[in-house]
């Protein structure tokens, strides 16, 4: 691990411009801390500190902490093992009401939403400085006016259907089932995470957008999927997964159980519903039929419990 956090605009656009002629083979995971007088105290910044070391001191990743607020962690290669350690790092620095966004691009597709996000904190490249805001003529009204909005960041990111059929093998081939969990409540992610923690592997997102770059990279067997995420609608993006997966296994979560709401979810090719709060056995009861198929399909695979 590689950490810099004093002159980090300078250092950190030196790289950029390093890594720009051959960005296909980086990735990097953008932290976001939502601004709040925590954010500011010694307490937050030494705790901060304390961790990055802790959770990536065995990774292979190059850390630019702007402070307060931002984390950037580049890498190659995996991206479970870096998942991992965000994972335990953010577990560590939480506080009550403390809010953080996490997010990861794959430079060689999302190159332009690195230099977008690089704006929003502060950061313009020497060759990027004029492109954001290029004026362009409006020929109705003929004034002037941005080509991209200022606080334009988003990205939008949709599965390829390709990308998933070269990964079904893989799937296919798994001795231990894969979960994943999206989901942006601490204790719905904890009681899922406990209840499944032995027999599977469970990746964890807390976004729509980070749930579909998740979903793309890794096929998981099974998705439990909240309805309502920070930037998205969980019905969306079961659609996508039905769209681009047919095996897609999705187990929707919500705290909103109409009668309505559950049958749109089924007639978008969910195969369960969980209405919130649930039970350690509801969870159970759920992945009954999950793993009678799971097993058809890999009759290898020795009896998984929870």
């Amino acid at each position: 691990m590689n950490l810099v956090y004093e002159k980090t605009e300078s250092l950190l656009t030196a790289f950029i411009e390093q890594i720009k002629p051959k960005p296909q083979s980086w990735r990097v995971i953008s932290i976001e801390f939502q601004d709040c007088e925590t954010l500011h105290s010694a307490l937050f910044q030494n705790l901060c500190l304390k961790n990055i070391e802790l959770f990536f001191s065995q990774s292979e990743c190059k850390i630019f902490w702007k402070k307060p607020g931002f984390l950037l962690i580049f890498f190659q290669g995996r991206a479970m093992p870096i998942e991992k350690c965000v994972e335990g790092f953010l577990k560590e620095i939480e506080f009550k009401g403390f809010g953080r966004f996490f997010d990861i691009l794959d430079l060689s597709i999302h190159w332009k939403n690195l230099v977008s996000l690089l704006t929003r904190i502060g950061i313009t490249l020497e060759t990027e400085k004029h492109d954001p805001y290029k004026e362009t003529i409006n020929p109705d009204k003929k004034e002037l006016k941005p080509s991209i909005q200022p606080d334009s960041i988003g990205f939008t990111i949709r599965l390829s259907e390709e990308k998933i059929n070269q990964l079904k093998p893989i799937r296919k081939s798994r001795v231990t089932p894969l979960i994943l969990l999206v989901e942006d409540d601490p204790f719905t992610l904890q009681l899922v995470k406990l209840v499944f923690k032995e027999g599977f592997e469970v990746i964890t997102a807390e976004t729509a957008r980070q749930a579909l770059v998740y979903y793309q990279r890794h096929l998981p067997d099974m998705v439990f999927l909240d309805i309502q995420l920070p930037d998205g609608n969980g019905i969306d993006l079961l659609e996508q997964m039905k769209k681009a997966d047919d095996d897609a296994y999705v187990i929707m979560l919500s705290s909103h159980s109409q009668k309505e709401k559950i049958i749109d979810c089924l007639q978008h090719g969910a195969k369960n519903f969980i209405a919130k709060p649930f039970t350690r056995q509801r969870l159970v009861d759920a992945t009954d039929k999950f793993k009678a198929t799971y097993k058809k399909n890999h009759p290898e695979t020795n009896r998984h419990g929870t």
